[in-house]
């Protein structure tokens, strides 16, 4: 490691918000595409029985599994070309990562002296991120696994090894076998869109009850399986019922819409249809200058969405769905453009 120097496009791509954040139904076109569905389908059948044998050991779907190695990698296609210690160390040095860099450059450390992986072979993400299932080197040292018998652990070279090793992460953090991550439901039109909050899910008997039914429009199972109602788009988008599962795959990554991705490509997959409820796609992305605006306008208002970031994370959303609420609106914590401008004139009284 020798010549160990700081990476000019990861310390860019580091420090730089991106201006616009890109809207769900853009991210799903590309994340659930007809190629990636067909590539997909072509590794099902590829390693069918190294697959069949990773879900029965783990409890977990082969249609989950290749799903996030299409997600992660476009199936062993793109896993990065920045040297991982250098990738870490320039994450490390300074900026809003640096702790994670630290943290992740000395776990890669330990992997190098266990492993005894050349420094030229640890190939990364920017962020990172490395191998068919884009593992963090903490993240490999607590669920990496032996998928292919051969004593090695090689996320790079051995897609059995990669995706035993994605199957032992999501069932040591729960993945409950039997149970599907979720499915798309038609709400009723007096829903109570507060309701709408994956924080807070209700027996699924309860949801019936409430007049919520599939996409198809056949009644949901009286049964005590809990599960949340999710509006990745707001009230004008499709709606899912979501299960625990969904929350186990957040632990592979901690972003909803990725979640969704990894659950509707799974279906797809399996031979599912696609979404049936309409993308309010007239909705345009708001800056960054934008999503500041919302937060301190709501700040003004007295709905605390924490301190301003340009991040319209959970507590913004709460903030948001607050306002909503106490303005007679429907209550369900999206940003739009329109919602801004009456959150302007409301602060400008």
């Amino acid at each position: 490691m020798a010549g160990l120097k700081p990476i000019p496009a990861i310390a860019n791509l580091n420090a730089n918000q991106p201006e616009f954040a890109r809207p769900v139904w853009s991210y799903l076109d590309s994340a659930v595409s007809a190629r990636r569905i067909r590539d997909g389908q072509t590794m099902l059948s590829r390693h069918a029985d190294m697959l069949a044998a990773i879900a029965a050991r783990s409890g977990v779907p082969k249609e989950i599994l290749v799903a996030i190695w299409g997600m992660e990698t476009d199936y062993g296609a793109g896993m990065g070309s920045f040297p991982l210690f250098g990738a870490l160390a320039t994450l490390g040095y300074d900026g809003p990562r640096a702790q994670f860099g630290k943290t992740e450059f000395q776990a890669a450390l330990r992997i190098y002296q266990d492993r005894r992986y050349a420094v030229s072979e640890m190939i990364s993400s920017w962020a990172g991120a490395f191998g068919q299932t884009q593992f963090t080197p903490t993240t490999f040292l607590k669920f990496a696994v032996d998928g292919d018998g051969d004593n090695q652990i090689d996320l790079w070279r051995s897609p059995a090894d990669a995706l035993a090793s994605a199957a032992n992460l999501l069932a040591k953090q729960g993945w409950q076998p039997g149970q599907g991550w979720g499915f798309e439901v038609t709400l009723p039109s007096d829903f109570a869109w507060h309701e709408a909050d994956t924080d807070t899910p209700l027996p699924v008997r309860e949801w019936r009850a409430r007049g919520v039914r599939t996409a198809s429009g056949a009644a949901l199972p009286a049964t005590d399986e809990t599960a949340a109602i999710y509006l990745p788009a707001g009230a004008r988008g499709p709606a899912f019922l979501v299960f625990s599962n969904f929350s186990v795959i957040l632990k592979y990554n901690n972003a909803a819409s990725y979640a969704l991705a990894v659950g509707l490509l799974a279906d797809r997959l399996a031979g599912g249809s696609a979404v049936k409820g309409a993308w309010p796609r007239d909705e345009r992305p708001l800056s960054r200058n934008e999503r500041l605006a919302f937060q301190q306008h709501l700040a003004r208002l007295g709905f605390d969405p924490g301190a301003p970031d340009g991040v319209l994370g959970r507590r913004t959303r709460n903030a948001l769905r607050q306002y909503q609420m106490a303005r007679g609106l429907p209550g369900d914590g999206f940003a739009t453009a329109a919602l801004l401008t009456r959150l302007e004139a409301d602060a400008a009284r």
